[in-house]
């Protein structure tokens, strides 16, 4: 007879396949109400053969192509997990490297730069005979150096190709289409092995330096790990680090906004479907610090559909908010960031432990952007603005620290997410663009820094 946790574990990989059919039908219902289902194919084919730095936007080749490949690396990764692990081991922590990973298909993940660190996790686990069920979730979350991967299987080290008889350089903005080098294929797997055999250890101990306060816990190992190899691979080479890939695709907001508050909405009504009680645990889960949690056994998955649902419509509003006020745009790179901000949501996210946050980032943009610049100090600089791409991105990533709000407040949520602005556009330096797990790293880097001097002057809300 199956524990709850087992029947939960398959309501989860249920909703995983729910996900995974939605991305198809955008990607076909795109293409039938553009008249660009030609498209589709052929751009999910240029995507795979575009370097897929950050913040490179997908929709710049092909709108349906990029949905289409959101839906492919989403049946990956529904794959993945029964054949190394098993559907009734699925929890709200497989649940966020799912919706983590899936967030970057509109913005340069795909099923080819997936697969070397995937499967080096699971080799790796095999010659040390670790049970590879243990190790699925971290297969999928190892897929944050996948830029990397591209870079070395498309143009390292010569940063040249042939077209047409012609040479062209290829370190350049804008370039795609380009063949996938043999010798690029092998650095890779031996980049995924790599992987296979530091990360574990690189991940077991970063969730022990910042103590669960980061929900993103893969973020620090991503980023020390693509920072030592960008470092062998650029530095030691004397190569130049190459320039980021087209940063704007076209603009799909009525599209997006609309195709994901259905499925928001039918989230809400199938947990109320599933649990008759599920409001009445909401208010509960409301309550909950987010430290440590898994919301799905805690408090069950009608519940936890519901948070789905009213956090996602939180997120969806407030990259609206970004787009109505500030002029945000919504290309591919939003749409994609708006599954990284779901991340956790059921696994320690929910709308009151990020609201501080949302309004950390939007103060202190206005801060940087507005008032400091009126004083004649610095300069009103675009990238630091509600409307720029890096400091969106960067919000939904610093979502990650909703466990500081849950535990020390809303102003100890504020601070943490005014510090995260302040750093997330530095930190990117460190490996080039090749680490998409950038806001995650520094989320870790706050709170190594953060929760100490909280513990010793403002410790209070603990469960």
């Amino acid at each position: 007879m199956m524990s709850i946790e087992e029947k939960n574990g398959i309501m989860l990989y249920k909703m995983m396949l729910m996900f995974t059919c939605v991305f198809f039908v955008m990607s076909f219902v795109y293409g039938i109400m553009h008249n660009s289902l030609d498209e589709i194919i052929p751009g999910f084919i240029q995507i795979l053969r575009t370097p897929a730095q950050c913040t490179h936007d997908a929709y710049s080749i092909s709108v349906p192509g990029a949905f289409f490949n959101t839906g492919l690396c989403a049946l990956l990764i529904v794959v993945y997990i029964p054949i190394f692990g098993s559907i009734k081991l699925v929890s709200g922590s497989t649940m966020a490297a799912f919706f983590l990973s899936i967030g970057y298909g509109t913005w340069g993940m795909d099923i080819i730069n997936m697969l070397p660190p995937m499967l080096g996790i699971m080799i790796v686990a095999k010659l040390r005979g670790i049970e590879t069920k243990k190790m699925v979730k971290l297969g999928i979350f190892s897929t944050a150096l996948s830029p990397l991967l591209t870079e070395v299987m498309l143009r390292w080290p010569y940063y040249k190709t042939v077209v047409d008889g012609v040479e062209i350089a290829t370190n350049g903005a804008g370039v795609t289409n380009l063949p996938f080098q043999p010798g690029g294929i092998a650095v890779a797997i031996i980049i995924g092995l790599i992987i296979g055999f530091v990360y574990p250890a690189i991940s077991d101990h970063a969730s022990k330096m910042h103590l669960g306060y980061s929900l993103f816990n893969a973020g620090p190992a991503a980023g020390f790990l693509c920072c030592i190899l960008v470092g062998l691979l650029f530095r030691v080479t004397n190569i130049p680090i190459p320039v980021n890939g087209p940063a704007s695709g076209e603009e799909v907001f009525e599209f997006v906004f609309i195709s994901y508050m259905i499925v928001f909405v039918i989230c809400f009504v199938v947990g109320l479907k599933l649990d008759r009680e599920a409001l009445k645990k909401y208010v509960d889960l409301l309550k909950d610090a987010g430290h440590n949690v898994d919301f799905v056994n805690t408090y069950g998955i009608g519940a936890t559909l519901i948070n789905f649902s009213i956090y996602g419509i939180f997120v969806l509003f407030f990259y609206t908010f970004a787009k109505l006020c500030f002029g945000a745009e919504f290309t591919g790179i939003i749409a994609g960031v708006i599954w990284g901000a779901m991340t956790w949501v059921a696994a320690g996210a929910h709308p009151l432990n990020v609201l501080p946050i949302a309004i950390g980032y939007t103060l202190i943009s206005l801060l940087s952007t507005t008032i400091i610049p009126a004083f004649g100090i610095g300069e009103d600089i675009g990238r630091l603005s509600m409307n720029s791409v890096p400091i969106l991105i960067g919000f939904a990533y610093a979502t990650g620290m909703a466990p500081i709000t849950g535990h020390y407040g809303f102003i100890a949520g504020i601070v943490a997410a005014m510090l995260h602005f302040a750093i997330v556009t530095l930190t990117s330096n460190l490996y080039g663009g090749f680490n998409y797990y950038n806001g995650g790293m520094a989320a870790a880097l706050v709170v190594f820094e953060l929760v100490p001097v909280l513990e010793e002057y403002w410790p209070r809300n603990k469960n």
